[in-house]
């Protein structure tokens, strides 16, 4: 029974990676052709494309009863992001700058990350507490339109082009919600047999797969030489994730649980938002230097979130 879990759960996984990869590239093209600007397409739309996963796997583990493989699975991808994928684009392209917009919105963008952890104060997320991290998805969102560009030049012309990768990207919307399904099933599987939370299975064996996407997407960026589009593929991720993604699963099903797991893993991911701001202020890039003490955050976060399951 574990076997076939981990099989169903490998390969829902390789669908969902593939079928995220397909749908960044297709939004991105087709945002290509309305001529939006670089920061849009990155912090925006490539940004909110890549949190579907997360999303996605949030929506149906709310939908079984089990919300708490989603909102691990979120807050688990958001920690990653911030520390393995940030830290490795850095070492990859050997510094990481963040253009002046991203620095701009540092305070909103450490704010909306925290604010999922002040709302678990009382021990869960309500409906209510759903509700107030969407509404603050859409004032970050309209924050970030009324101070940046959105479009850049005439949009083409190319409209054969342009409904392929409505198609595609339609397609792979799809593909990616019924691999979502499965994952959650499995995962839910994995836990009972291995007789740990499921809130564990999220944060690192579903969160891992889920970062496979912007991971990728920020490599391209970083060796394309458009390191600012990777880092702003990634804070757009972590800020969407942290708000409307949480807010979703919390309307759905709302969470109320040890409050020990989730306080530690939270706090996790407000220090290693709040240690990418810290960086990025000191001399607005990251040194391939500084991402082993993004390494060693996570490595802190593994080693103490364990600790307290298996002690």
């Amino acid at each position: 029974m574990l076997l076939e879990s981990l099989a169903v759960f490998l390969l829902a996984s390789m669908v969902l990676v593939k079928s995220a990869s397909f749908a960044v590239k297709s939004v991105s093209d087709i945002a290509g052709h309305f001529r939006f600007s670089g920061f849009f397409i990155a912090f925006v739309l490539a940004g909110f494309i890549s949190t579907m996963p997360e999303l996605f796997i949030g929506v149906n583990s709310a939908l079984v009863g089990q919300p708490d493989v989603g909102l691990g699975t979120i807050i688990g991808s958001n920690i990653a992001d911030m520390t393995i994928v940030v830290g490795l684009i850095a070492l990859v392209g050997r510094q990481i700058k963040a253009d002046a917009m991203i620095r701009k919105n540092n305070f909103y963008f450490l704010a909306v990350t925290s604010l999922p952890v002040l709302l678990m104060l009382d021990g869960g997320l309500s409906r209510d507490d759903g509700l107030i991290l969407v509404l603050a998805f859409f004032f970050y969102m309209s924050r970030l339109f009324n101070k940046e560009k959105i479009f850049v030049k005439k949009k083409r012309d190319d409209y054969k082009l342009l409904l392929r990768n409505i198609g595609i990207f339609a397609l792979s919307m799809a593909v990616l919600f019924v691999s979502a399904h499965f994952i959650v099933e499995a995962a839910v599987d994995i836990s009972l047999e291995l007789l740990i939370p499921s809130i564990i299975v999220g944060l690192f064996l579903v969160s891992f797969g889920t970062t496979l996407p912007e991971l990728t997407f920020s490599l391209r960026a970083v060796l394309a030489k458009h390191k600012e589009i990777a880092l702003g593929d990634i804070m757009g991720n972590v800020a969407i994730d942290s708000t409307f993604s949480i807010g979703v699963v919390a309307l759905l099903g709302p969470v109320s649980t040890g409050f020990t797991v989730f306080a530690t893993s939270m706090l996790f991911m407000v220090f290693s938002a709040l240690l990418v701001i810290t960086l990025l202020q000191n001399h607005a890039k990251i040194t391939w230097e500084e991402s082993f003490l993004l390494f060693f955050l996570y490595a802190m976060f593994v080693i103490i979130e364990l600790k307290g399951v298996f002690v």
